[in-house]
């Protein structure tokens, strides 16, 4: 220890460089064009989110008729089934992957799986020979012994691959243990990270309506992590 104290004093002092200085006159120019700039910035509409206007809040509902539709490979979104196979890819599900990237599904919100209506599943992909449900959740706790309906109702199916996606703010496992290796699990941040990547990864997308419309989404729901205050 005393070594190397020793050494440490005889390091020599390394010059920090001196930051750029500032053109006074550089600077003067932007602070009298920048509110002109600002304005006509706001007024593009570019950092407007329609989703925060829009009224779906942390409703679980209206939450999955948007997701629904970015998941929709016939979406007038125009990026087919992108978005889904990310999703998915994202969860190692590499075999349906393929299914969606290659042939057409269709995808539905509180699709019945019973015949009295008892068992309803948020979102519901159904291609040829594959199913996919998804059960959203933000505030709203897990209830009774839904996932175990979601899936026998999955396993009761002829043949195709099948999968059950439990979505929640934390990306949170299902609370029985017999159940949660039959599960895949997902968080609204990482839809967002999705969308982003996506967003970033498609030349001229960001500043394209659909671009816009998906990276104020994924703002949107990146707030769903955070829990709901009480009221007092």
């Amino acid at each position: 220890m005393a070594a190397f104290f020793e050494a440490w004093q005889r390091i020599p002092p390394r010059q920090v460089p001196l930051p750029s200085a500032i053109d006074i006159l550089q600077f003067q120019d932007y602070v009298q064009t920048f509110p002109a700039a600002y304005r006509q910035y706001l007024r593009s509409g570019i950092t407007a989110n329609p989703w925060r206007h829009a009224g779906i809040g942390r409703d679980e509902m209206r939450n999955s008729f948007v997701l629904r539709w970015l998941l929709d490979c016939f979406g007038d979104h125009g990026q087919g089934s992108s978005i889904l196979a990310a999703l998915l890819d994202g969860l190692k599900q590499d075999e349906l992957v393929s299914l969606v990237l290659h042939k057409p599904y269709h995808t539905r919100v509180e699709q019945r799986l019973t015949d009295d209506g008892s068992s309803r599943a948020d979102i519901a992909i159904n291609g040829h020979d594959f199913t996919i449900l998804i059960e959203v959740k933000i505030d709203a706790p897990e209830s009774g012994d839904q996932i175990k309906r979601y899936l026998d109702h999955l396993a009761a199916l002829p043949g195709g691959k099948r999968a059950l996606i439990f979505l929640t703010p934390q990306g949170r496992p299902v609370k029985d243990e017999k159940l949660k290796g039959s599960v895949s699990y997902l968080s609204w941040s990482e839809v967002a990270d999705v969308l982003d990547t996506h967003i970033n990864r498609e030349p001229g997308l960001a500043r394209q309506p659909a671009g816009l419309l998906l990276s104020h989404f994924a703002e949107h729901i990146r707030g769903h992590a955070r829990q709901r205050r009480k009221k007092q």
